[in-house]
């Protein structure tokens, strides 16, 4: 320990008598620590850290699957036939929503989300409230008590954290519930981890298993899986049991209705699993360069030292003693760039919270913990071994008669040629691979900047509403409260055009409801005719931009109890009604009894809905004061869209003020840009293509620098060499020609290897990418060539300095 103790202590005095040599080891080492330490945070919180509940990895959310629909949701029949498949679980609960519900008393109007759910759900998957307890299967029933369960959030931030809130009675919607229970702070639903806000409101679904609907499909399911059983077990019973069901004539033979296990923790992170251990991936091999250039860097400080080591070795010191100061120093900078690393990494955490896309799981959670801290210890010294190698045995290695006797002769030995120029090769190699990453991702974003999302963005603003039933109760009521607000915002000075929309594009999922054509019934055995379903008012096509294929747009000549009109997409009109015009067709929405026949009056242009990547389906569209009519009850819930002259922002107060003017106890949710919503749609490729460009960026500096360091080392080392070929009348153009050659054929070896390289590991990014090939020939053209500028600049430029040189200055060189 003493001699460890005295070699730290002239490690860091050798350091301090060259603070620009450990000044960029130190910055390199922190870069590469920072990065790989701060995605390792990423790593721990999202894949890694268990989720809130009792052993969760027992736990398996079911989905329903049909003839184009691969995964979508659950009926009130089937969750309760799934409850009885007890050789598969244990236990089923579901949930549905959530929906956005409006507070009253107890301070200002606040809208939050609340959530259904069974009264079994806690138990299911293993929680129990902070205060109070949770819902009995009495309350669980149709009309039932209403009781309500407040979030953990809610409780703090509105009634101050009061355990005295449980039995006391709140307002929501307009309605008394009663308080029974407080959620714990860390839980979610199995599918808000993707979101940033949890439901606060929690009320029971009330299920009545007497008489379940099959057909309404809105709700989902979870379910605790026995011992030995996993989800892909679980989907094979799922699959016989639901077949069984089609040949009982449930479902017909040609819907081909199935259901399948996802473990809940698959589920989670099985969006983003890809993409983190590609961030992962590409921080390693920055690692991997980082010690390579450090590696470098150090080979060049020991061949300087070369003498010093020799009379250490004259005086007595061993192999063993010099080997132990070789790695005290690579291991002290190894810990002093893991302090440095782990600085940058608490700061790049808290920059990836808070830039992270919504849809990355539990980001809000992320944090340096112990566990990241451990981690960045054993990177540090594992990192200062890794680069520490090769210079600690060459500095062992030295012969101490050659050493002493050559003193402080030029040239460079063909050993120590060959150990930079490997470190170049691993360098660009590397590099190569990196980058043609970031190229890739590069290209994908490009592309999907340009994809056409259907609607123009610009200057439109968004908010929702929510009426309550309690204060609008009749169709009429939500009709004209609607009407009105739409005509109030309409004279709003700066705003162009105002409508409304059941789900915003982009913004809230959609789902399919049933269609029947007039006098084209579905043939027996097929299944019967989809398409997604939304309700705007007049002016909502044009607020958003959406282009008119064919005839026309609604407008206020629709009215409720007019002629009854839908409008289609086009890929309903190619799909439903190929080679003819659509127009004045009917056609009934929800199903063959549900409501009146409707006369198509427009064929609108596709738009991306759920996804901007994910394939248009068929759409159809029904104003919102004739809704109603087909669906038996009003709308009340929807999205004001408004289209400005300018800043669209400008337009909220006033919107407000109208808003409240007619209603004080209703809140303004939502507000957004449009253009903040196609942002955050490709927020998710955005947040992978900047962390790939930045350490891309990192990979070509260090690799350029790499190249630059060994070449400028080598040729200060060859000075008198060079000399000596101009002195014998060489020309500059031959010498210039030899170093350069010899300077760039390890870049290019390197560069060669990174292509190979990237060719097999590029296949795992290709889910990542959006109209791009994994080995698209582009990239693989384009990156390469950029890091033979990059080498040659890096070779050039020493190569250049040292032919300046006069012959008789380069010969007394020592």
């Amino acid at each position: 320990m003493t001699h460890l103790l005295t070699d730290i202590r002239l490690t860091i005095r050798s350091l301090a008598r060259r603070p620009l040599f450990g000044g960029v080891v130190l910055l390199t080492l922190g870069l590469g620590i920072g990065a790989n330490t701060a995605i390792f945070s990423v790593v721990n919180g999202i894949l890694l850290r268990p989720l809130p509940y009792t052993a969760p990895e027992e736990l398996a959310l079911i989905w329903s699957r049909w003839s184009n629909f691969d995964k979508t949701w659950v009926s009130e029949a089937e969750y309760l036939d799934y409850k009885r498949m007890d050789q598969v679980f244990t236990d089923v609960a579901s949930w549905a929503g959530p929906a956005t519900v409006t507070l009253t008393g107890d301070g200002g109007p606040e809208g939050v989300e609340a959530i259904a759910m069974t009264s079994n759900l806690p138990a299911v998957v293993g929680i129990q409230p902070v205060v109070g307890r949770v819902f009995t299967p009495e309350e669980d029933i149709p009309n039932g008590p209403k009781v309500v369960m407040v979030g953990y959030d809610l409780w703090r931030q509105r009634y101050g954290g009061d355990p005295q809130l449980i039995n006391r009675l709140i307002r929501i919607d307009g309605e008394s519930y009663t308080v029974v229970g407080i959620l714990p702070r860390e839980f979610r639903f199995p599918l808000e981890f993707q979101g940033r806000s949890t439901a606060q409101v929690v009320v029971p679904i009330g299920y009545n298993p007497s008489n379940p609907s099959r057909g309404s499909h809105g709700a989902y399911a979870v379910g605790r899986l026995r011992p030995g059983m996993n989800a892909t077990l679980a989907t094979d019973r799922l699959r016989l049991e639901t077949a069984r069901w089609t040949e009982d004539g449930l479902y017909p033979e040609a819907m081909r209705f199935t259901a399948f296990a996802v473990s809940v923790a698959d589920e989670v992170q099985g969006g983003v699993r890809t993409a983190i251990l590609v961030l992962l991936g590409a921080v390693g091999l920055l690692l991997l360069l980082t010690c390579a250039n450090v590696a470098n860097l150090l080979l060049t400080r020991a061949d300087g030292r070369a003498r010093e080591i020799a009379v250490r070795a004259a005086l007595g010191a061993g192999k063993a003693q010099i080997l132990r100061m070789a790695f005290t120093e690579s291991i002290t900078l190894g810990l002093g760039g893991g302090i440095l690393g782990l600085l940058l990494a608490w700061g790049g955490v808290r920059l990836l919270v808070a830039s992270a896309p919504a849809g990355i799981p539990r980001v809000s959670e992320l944090t340096v913990d112990g566990g990241v801290l451990l981690f960045a210890l054993v990177l540090s010294l594992g990192t200062g071994v890794l680069f520490g190698l090769v210079p600690a045995f060459r500095t062992a290695r030295l012969s101490l008669a050659a050493t002493l006797r050559d003193g402080g002769r030029a040239g460079e030995s063909t050993a120590q040629h060959r150990g930079r120029a490997l470190l170049v090769v691993a360098e660009m190699a590397l590099a190569v691979m990196l980058v043609i990453g970031a190229g890739l991702t590069i290209r994908s974003f490009q592309n999907l900047t340009r994809l056409d999302p259907g609607f123009d963005a610009r200057n439109v603003l968004t908010m929702s509403l929510s009426l309550s039933q309690a204060d609008y109760p009749t169709n009429d009521e939500v009709v004209r409260f609607f009407e009105s607000v739409t005509a109030q915002v309409r004279a709003v000075p700066g705003v162009r055009s105002v409508g409304l929309v059941r789900a915003l594009p982009l913004a809230t999922e959609i789902g399919d409801a049933g269609v029947a054509i007039e006098g084209r019934p579905t043939p027996p055995g097929e299944p019967g005719r989809q398409a997604d379903w939304q309700v705007v008012s007049d002016g909502y096509f044009e607020t958003m931009g959406m282009r008119l294929v064919e005839g026309r747009f609604f407008d206020r000549t629709d009215t409720q109890d007019g002629l009854q009109v839908v409008a289609i997409n086009e890929t309903m009109a190619e799909q439903y009604f190929p080679g003819e015009a659509p127009i004045g067709k009917r056609i009934r929405v929800f199903g063959r009894n549900a409501g009146p026949w409707r006369v198509i009056v427009g064929v609108i242009g596709d738009t991306r809905h759920n996804g901007l990547t994910n394939p248009t389906k068929r759409k159809w569209f029904v104003p919102h004061n004739q809704f109603a009519n087909s669906a038996g009850n009003p709308r009340r819930a929807m999205t004001l869209v408004v289209r400005t002259e300018g800043r669209s922002l400008n337009a909220l107060r006033p919107i407000e003020s109208i808003v409240h003017a007619m209603n004080p106890d209703l809140p303004v949710t939502e507000v957004r840009t449009m253009e903040d919503v196609l942002g955050v749609a490709r927020q998710g490729q955005r947040f992978t293509t900047g962390l790939m460009t930045l350490f891309a960026m990192l990979a070509m500096m260090l690799a350029g620098v790499g190249v630059y360091g060994v070449i400028s080392y080598s040729i200060g080392r060859r000075t008198q060499e060079i000399g000596i070929r101009l002195a014998l009348g060489a020309d500059r153009r031959s010498v210039l020609w030899l170093v350069f050659r010899q300077g760039m054929l390890p870049a290019l070896v390197g560069i060669g290897l990174g292509i190979v390289g990237a060719m097999l590991l590029s296949q795992s990014m290709s889910t990542l990418l959006y109209a791009v090939e994994a080995r698209d020939i582009v990239t693989f053209v384009t990156i390469p060539v950029l890091l033979v500028v990059v080498a040659t600049v890096a070779v050039m430029v020493p190569v250049r300095r040292a032919l300046r040189i006069g012959p008789m200055e380069a010969l007394r060189y020592e």
